[in-house]
């Protein structure tokens, strides 16, 4: 049925009907051209057998119709082009003959307490190659079409280190040797603080924007939290975290213990390794999913569309309306590719902004296109959604984070290297893209149409987390938006008491960081600097060239015992920031390298010749965080022409602010 439907779809864009073939391409000779490019092709004055010279719109002068995707592969630069005049673009993912996975799978797994990996075994790129010219799997596979597990969903992470652990197979760090103070005397001690120094230019959308891109590229599995029912560990599956007798917080002192579920280990590999749910590319897996097999539950059938729920006149994504009979009782969890997006409301509300956007650019496009198949439609929209993710993620988002640092970590796109691997490295998810957690404010503004505050108020960090409610009865999306746009982001350098002494009402966040980097193995702050190109320190004195702070650094001295036990995750949250950025010198370095990766080993990043026509890229520039906010808000009107600074005097209505057009999506 799947072919039929392809089948039949080129056919109608071949011919417009199947009841006789397309009329037969003219000999053309070219006698002059411009660079004016029209829906991929260009303006060129020809001459052609049938009459004098005129101008049209063509091809570029070296396509010509091929009659294979092989052929297609030849001419990869002009996959795009060549695909469309081809009439070869298949828009089903053909997955026969594979073992493929789910999160239901690995769900059903975990109680055995291991989880098996993504199998290569049916995995030929060559097999579906139309759609893997054109489209990504779900899953990441065959993005790399010679090395087709590269970057997929449910592999094992990638290291820059081999594991550290205990006993060297998997104990974590300092659960044997009690080398290092416990994660919480840690955190406490070093980067634990009520005090909030915010930035002058950048706002709270900083710190939204990178939970959300966080959530593209990496989910661990957790070990099951019911596991840990007391303070003793229980091997490979808990591994709780000692309360010292100085704690202030007598919440904690009394449970004696934070309980820590460990990472979920693969099944049958030693030194203990552990699981990418998502895929390691910028694809909007958070939207979408990493599995052909979830699909369904974010996809509106076979239509071009990602399912939503109209409630309280908004469009909001799937959820259980038994669970919101009221605003006082509501329980609701939204359906999204990633589970994650529950978190907090801020999180939410941005998954509900771009299944939105989805939508809209699956409209327009069938507007466009009314030959087009529901799953062309759809396909074209995830391309398109996930290619204005990478431009917002690249050219508005990172210059910011990584300060000066950018040109040198990221630097200019040189085009698609073959042989780079863009699977996520367990330091960078582990540790180094969690300094976020530090941005975290103890209360966010909700702010209307006017400025002003809305008559909900606004709300403290700990009532956004898992309150889904409060979008579906305290005025939707926007407040909360227009909220982080107008306050200043936290500097992330110290974490605040709403995730040091309280995150989900009974845990520190910062303490779990640390101890996740343990589990993991995660080398130490002292090897990350080497990786990195500074030089190694052999006393704490040394630290100095990146923590400025003489107070700082005598306080690691004083709780750890060599330079070489500090844990990544303290050292580098207490750097200095980079000039113009918000991070020190090392979390650029490892966050600028994976960034790095994730781009240039990514066969369908956007600027890639041959995934875009030239038009469309250039179209897919013109998009914008703020653009998306326009298009997709309930009743925005002014907004930042860029949506990660603070607006100041200088909001700029809605319809100023560049948008990218989508008729250069109309068919050839």
């Amino acid at each position: 049925m799947a072919n039929k439907d392809w089948m039949s779809e080129n056919c109608q864009l071949a011919c417009g009907t199947c009841s006789a073939p397309p009329a037969p391409l003219l000999p053309v000779t070219t006698t002059a051209s411009s660079s004016q490019q029209s829906n991929g092709g260009f303006v060129q004055t020809t001459t052609v057998s049938s009459g004098p010279t005129t101008t049209v719109t063509i091809p570029p002068s070296s396509l010509t119709p091929v009659n294979s995707c092989e052929r297609v592969k030849d001419s990869i630069a002009q996959a795009s082009e060549l695909m469309s005049i081809s009439r070869l673009i298949n828009p089903v993912e053909d997955n026969f003959g594979r073992n493929m996975l789910s999160i239901d799978d690995i769900t059903r797994s975990v109680p055995t307490g291991c989880v098996p990996q993504l199998s290569d075994v049916g995995v030929d790129c060559r097999k579906s190659l139309c759609y893997h010219l054109m489209y990504r799997t779900l899953d990441g596979t065959c993005n790399n079409l010679e090395k087709p597990m590269q970057g997929a969903a449910f592999r094992r992470f990638n290291r820059h280190f081999p594991a550290q652990y205990d006993d060297g197979r998997g104990e974590p760090i300092s659960s044997l040797n009690k080398s290092r103070p416990s994660a919480r005397e840690a955190n406490r001690v070093m980067l634990s603080s009520a005090q909030s120094v915010v930035h002058d230019k950048f706002n709270n959308m900083m710190m939204q924007w990178g939970q959300f891109m966080s959530h593209d590229m990496s989910k661990t599995t957790l070990q099951p939290s019911a596991n840990c029912k007391t303070c003793d560990p229980v091997p490979s599956k808990c591994m709780p975290i000692p309360i010292g007798e100085k704690d202030p917080n007598l919440g904690f002192k009394s449970k004696q213990c934070l309980k820590v579920s460990r990472s979920a280990p693969i099944c049958r590999v030693e030194p203990r390794e552990q699981l990418n749910e998502n895929t390691a590319y910028i694809d909007g897996s958070m939207i979408y999913g990493s599995s052909l097999k979830d699909l369904h539950k974010f996809r509106d059938g076979r239509t071009g569309f990602l399912r939503v729920t109209r409630f309280n006149n908004q469009n909001v994504l799937p959820f259980d309306q038994s669970k919101c009979a009221n605003k006082d009782k509501c329980t609701a969890s939204f359906t999204a590719g990633d589970i994650r997006a529950n978190l907090f409301i801020g999180l939410s509300s941005l998954h509900i902004m771009f299944a939105r956007e989805h939508n809209r650019i699956a409209q327009k496009l069938t507007e466009l296109n009314p030959t087009w198949s529901g799953d062309r439609v759809f396909q074209e929209a995830r391309k398109i959604v996930g290619a204005q993710i990478q431009n917002v993620l690249y050219k508005e988002y990172l210059p910011k984070l990584l300060g000066v640092s950018f040109d040198k970590v990221i630097g200019p796109y040189k085009g698609y290297d073959t042989n780079v691997d863009a699977t996520i490295a367990n330091e960078f998810t582990t540790s180094a893209f969690r300094f976020g957690h530090g941005m975290i404010e103890e209360f966010y503004k909700r702010v209307d149409l006017s400025g002003n505050n809305i008559t909900h108020g606004g709300f403290f960090f700990g009532d956004g987390v898992f309150k889904s409610g409060k979008i579906l009865f305290e005025g939707g999306v926007d407040p909360i938006i227009r909220g982080f746009m107008t306050t200043a982001v936290k500097r992330p350098h110290r974490m605040t008491p709403a995730i040091t002494e309280k995150m989900f009402g009974s845990t520190d966040l910062g303490s779990l960081n640390i101890q996740r980097g343990r589990d993991h193995g995660i080398p130490s702050y002292n090897k990350m600097r080497q990786f990195c190109g500074l030089k190694f320190a052999n006393t704490f004195e040394d630290f100095g060239d990146m923590i400025l702070d003489r107070n700082l650094r005598a306080g690691l001295a004083r709780n750890y015992n060599t330079t070489n036990d500090v844990d990544f995750y303290v050292g580098s949250m207490l750097e200095d920031p980079v000039i113009g950025g918000l991070v020190g010198t090392t979390l650029s370095c490892a966050i600028g390298e994976q960034f790095k990766r994730a781009r240039d080993g990514d066969r369908f990043y956007f600027e890639n010749p041959g995934i875009f026509t030239r038009s469309q890229v250039e179209e897919i520039k013109k998009s914008s965080l703020s653009r998306i906010i326009c298009d997709n808000a309930d009743n925005f009107e002014l907004v930042s022409q860029d949506a990660f600074l603070l607006p100041g005097s200088n909001l700029t209505p809605c319809n100023k602010i560049p948008e990218m057009d989508l008729s250069k999506w109309r068919a050839l």
